[in-house]
């Protein structure tokens, strides 16, 4: 240390006591020197803890001074936060600063309300006063949040009442007026390191809860009046604002993203932010991220970004019963973006193996499924078509995992697509009543349909009480209404069950000669063939009643369990000669899984087979078909992560489900 050196630390401190604002930054920088000791720096915390007294807090709280005067302690807050940093990563030095900074924690603590409340919530303040106030709160904040050695002040801070809620209630205040974001202008102290935003405070703090599992949510929810709505808006407006500005800073689009998902594992928030289109926006920031052409040391930022993006959309596209989100994904561009990703797979390999396993599930795995129902197969359709017609497969490497899990997508699109063009003239459509006492099938249109859940069939009033009454069926209609109520289900479309019908027959059909082969050994016994829609490639089993389970989607499913007894019974005691199959569909939909059930004659799948031979009415009425959809409670990938939360809403969920019955 040079005797210049020292003296001019003095004369920084000698101005600091003298109340010169200047020298807080001066003071700052002087520490972020390399030639600076630890000597140096540890007068200058001392001096700055010095201004950080109780007794001056009141007296600018009781008026004896004035507001403006307070503007030295928060710079003093921002500037702790930007030298500390470097020192706390000193070994040597770090436990005694750290240890210094726990012990003021009580005062600052003070100090950060008072700037919540008397400054940056006033607007009869001045803007420049409320501001720096808020800075000097997120900063500090920052500071306890990011750094390792300050994990035992970290579980203090944000465990005190009114702290969490303090830097959400920031976070949106970001979005509402952008002079208090962090791409404000920054001149109240000259030369000082970038400002963090909010939303990479508050998404280090959830990161590093989430192993607890210990947020809490009242404390979140508290500065949005508990309208998990206006808490999905602000994390919206963050990562739309964030993506349109120029040029775009990534890291923060990476916490935007990141507390995006961390956000949704509460499904009072996933469910309003799915609602207001955020499997759109996130997919938007992909098709945004994709087309960056940032300098060498940036790209591993862009790819981190686009990972985290496609984290959100593979943990929350199958979240209620996946179909709108599956069509506004690939709608807003996401099949084009993902194959665009190639260039940046590269940028993060051998850091996680787990970094793009979101892009092969979903080409691979989650969309695929989805082909099977019409209305997302034509969606879909229109996409592939007009990748095809570009040049982006034809840049993809052949030989790559991007290409093999693209082509998986393709083959089943072109394939379901061929059939939904082929001519259906000859289909036959079964509606079946679903009284426990009637049982009865007709031709499609046949029968009414309870417009309730919209599932369910009834050839006349009587029957439609009966199983209201004794069938199970008021249990079921009421859950899959409130379901649809809170948006987490959506109707599924006449013409989207009659596809599926065609996929069945097809797949029965293109099976024929091993089904019959294992059926005939069972005859007269019907034969059960089982389809399993939910996953890729989908599989199918075939066998005697008894060698398959019932079939098994959620605990509370007493109803579809009961309606597989009464179609066993039914194709038993069919009073038509011939086997009968029956024929259960397994078919993929988030959290509201479906299930196809069927009776038909084995003679619908064998060689020469016409439609004509269905017009005997009695060969009708030995027909039977059921679709159900879970009306329970099912979660989605990121709640296992979290499992002693999963666990507290199954308990929830079970006890509702009991009390109701």
């Amino acid at each position: 240390m040079s005797s210049t050196d020292q003296s001019e630390i003095n004369n920084i401190l000698d101005d600091f006591n003298k109340g010169s604002v200047d020298s807080i930054a001066q003071a700052t920088l002087f520490a972020l020197r390399t030639n600076c000791t630890f000597a140096q720096v540890y007068k200058i915390t001392v001096a700055f803890y010095g201004i950080l007294d109780t007794d001056y807090l009141q007296r600018v709280k009781r008026g004896l001074i004035g507001i403006a005067q307070s503007v030295r302690q928060a710079l003093v807050l921002r500037c702790l936060a930007c030298f500390l940093p470097t020192w706390l990563g000193r070994s040597l030095h770090s436990a005694r600063l750290a240890k210094a900074l726990l012990a003021h924690w009580p005062v600052i603590r003070e100090w950060l309300f008072f700037f919540q409340t008397d400054c940056v919530y006033k607007e009869s303040v001045e803007l420049n006063i409320r501001i720096i106030a808020k800075r000097a709160i997120i900063e500090f904040l920052a500071l306890c949040t990011e750094h390792p050695k300050l994990h035992d002040l970290l579980s203090i801070v944000i465990s005190y009442p009114g702290i969490t809620s303090m830097l959400f209630g920031l976070w949106d205040l970001e979005t509402k007026n952008p002079l208090f974001g962090n791409r404000a202008p920054d001149d109240d102290a000259p030369g000082l390191p970038p400002l963090s935003p909010a939303s990479a405070v508050l998404d280090s703090c959830m990161c590093s809860f989430s192993g607890g599992e210990s947020w809490n949510w009242r404390e979140i929810m508290r500065p949005f009046n508990d309208d998990p709505a206006k808490i999905a808006a602000t994390a919206l407006d963050h990562l739309e604002q964030d993506l349109a500005h120029d040029p775009i800073n990534y890291n923060v689009i990476i916490w935007d993203t990141h507390l995006l998902t961390n956000l949704s594992v509460h499904k009072d928030i996933r469910i309003p932010l799915l609602m207001q289109h955020s499997m759109q926006q996130v997919t938007g920031a992909i098709v945004v991220l994709v087309s960056q052409r940032p300098p060498a040391k940036q790209r591993p930022l862009v790819a981190r970004a686009i990972s985290y993006a496609c984290w959100y959309i593979r943990s929350y596209v199958e979240d209620t019963d996946g179909l709108p989100w599956i069509n506004e994904v690939v709608e807003a561009g996401l099949l084009p973006a993902l194959l665009e990703v190639e260039p940046w797979l590269r940028h993060l390999e051998d850091v996680n193996e787990e970094d793009w396993t979101p892009i092969w599930v979903l080409l691979s795995n989650i969309l695929p499924k989805y082909t099977i129902f019409r209305s997302v197969l034509k969606v879909m359709g229109r996409s592939v078509a007009a990748i095809e017609a570009s040049e982006i497969v034809d840049r993809l490497k052949t030989d790559g995992p991007l290409y093999k899990h693209w082509a998986t997508l393709e083959s089943l699109v072109t394939l379901r697509l061929n059939l939904l063009e082929a001519d259906d003239v000859d289909e036959t459509h079964v509606d079946s009543c679903q009284s426990s006492k009637c049982g009865k099938s007709g031709p499609a249109g046949t029968f009414k349909r309870c417009a309730g859940c919209l599932h369910m069939h009834y050839c006349s009033k009587e029957c439609q009480t009966h199983d209201w009454k004794q069938g199970g069926h008021q249990t079921y209609c009421r859950g899959i209404q409130a379901r649809r109520a809170k948006g987490i289900m959506s109707r599924i479309s006449t013409r989207d069950l009659r596809f599926l019908d065609r996929i069945i027959a097809s797949d029965l059909s293109r099976n024929s000669e091993r089904i019959s082969e294992i059926a005939i050994k069972f005859a007269p016994e019907p034969a059960i063939v089982e389809f399993n829609y939910s996953c890729i490639h989908f599989g199918i089993g075939v066998g005697p009643i008894d060698s398959l389970p019932e079939p098994d989607t959620c605990h509370c499913d007493a109803l579809l369990h009961q309606k597989w007894g009464t179609m066993v019974e039914l194709a038993r005691n069919s009073k038509t000669p011939g086997q009968k199959l029956l024929v259960r569909a397994y078919i993929a939909c988030g959290s509201s899984p479906k299930v196809k059930m069927q009776v038909i004659p084995i003679k619908r799948i064998l060689p020469g087979y016409e439609p004509s031979q269905d017009c005997d009415a009695a060969e009708v009425g030995d027909t039977f078909d059921h679709f159900y959809s879970c009306a329970a409670c099912s979660f989605t990938v990121i709640d296992q992560a979290f499992p002693r939360m999963t666990e507290r809403i199954i308990e929830e969920k079970i006890n509702e489900l009991m009390n109701a019955a």
